[in-house]
């Protein structure tokens, strides 16, 4: 569908006196006008200040008017030239930090929940007259964990070919975090990994780990719970890359694997050939 943009113009001459034009063209003719682009920051946590960046390319006596949206409601307008300037409308679950908020930033201090949602801004120009609104981008106001994952697990000493069995339960936030195991710093195949619902973890996290103990683990194996906010990234991220981050980890013992391979009978000796497990057969059992 075509949209068409309307351009004053006002001049002065001998036959008209002061007059003002309005001419009138299609939007793709201007669709390039200027760039816009919303800055929201993804998480925020619960009682922080955070400011909404309204990034464009507009020169400053062409920009007439910067407004705030959230999930299509108008929350804030900055109108050049009016007196006061500014436009509030109620925002739900934050105030306006006015030391920091400018007419192309808008800075919310004292978050809670409620200001979690979908923001948008919208730029329009005077001449020619014409509004260009940016994508919307999701900002979720968190309450951080205050305490470690709890790691719970039956024994620490296996033998080759039992069942590893363990359950990871985080500490309480909101929204609730997710949980992922790592294996020797790898995280093991989703097949080996359940969330647990308990009727008392209203805003916690649980997930078990489930898998048969192999040689190939090693003499030792260390077992991590992640507890993050968003849920796992890769396995280069660290916790400066989680909005919310926290872990806990043990070590369990893998018993060395005793095999008969040669029983020598005679009438002058018996002999038995014991294998032991080598450092070679200490692989990561894991790979991803």
């Amino acid at each position: 569908m075509a949209q068409f943009l309307l351009y004053r113009h006002s001049i002065t001459s001998p036959w008209e006196g002061e007059a003002e034009h309005i001419y009138g063209f299609s939007f793709s003719d201007c669709k390039d006008l200027f760039e816009l682009s919303a800055i929201v920051p993804r998480y925020a946590k619960l009682g922080e200040t955070v400011v909404l960046r309204c990034n464009h390319t507009v020169v400053e006596n062409q920009l007439y008017k910067v407004q705030w949206t959230k999930s299509g409601d108008k929350l804030f307008q900055y109108i050049r030239g009016r007196v006061p300037p500014y436009i509030n409308n109620t925002i739900p679950g934050a105030k306006i930090d006015w030391g920091q908020t400018k007419p192309s930033d808008l800075a919310l201090m004292d978050v809670q929940h409620d200001a979690s949602g979908q923001y948008a801004c919208t730029i329009t120009i005077e001449s020619p007259i014409y509004s260009k609104t940016s994508e919307y981008h999701d900002l979720t106001v968190i309450k951080i964990q205050n305490i470690d994952p709890t790691i719970e697990i039956f024994k620490e000493v296996f033998n080759v070919g039992d069942i590893l069995d363990a359950t990871c339960t985080s500490g309480p936030s909101k929204p609730v975090p997710e949980i992922t195991w790592l294996v020797n710093g790898r995280r093991p195949p989703d097949t080996y990994m359940k969330p647990i619902v308990k009727a008392a973890l209203d805003s916690a996290s649980a997930m078990r780990l489930t898998f048969p103990v192999s040689d190939k683990l090693g003499a030792e194996v260390q077992l991590t719970c992640l507890s993050t906010i968003p849920g796992f990234l890769n396995h280069k991220a660290d916790y400066h890359d989680y909005a919310d981050y926290r872990s806990s980890s043990i070590i369990v013992s893998v018993a060395a694997k005793s095999e008969p391979v040669t029983a020598g009978c005679g009438k002058e000796f018996i002999s038995i050939v014991v294998v032991a497990a080598t450092a070679a057969a200490a692989a990561v059992a894991f790979q991803t």
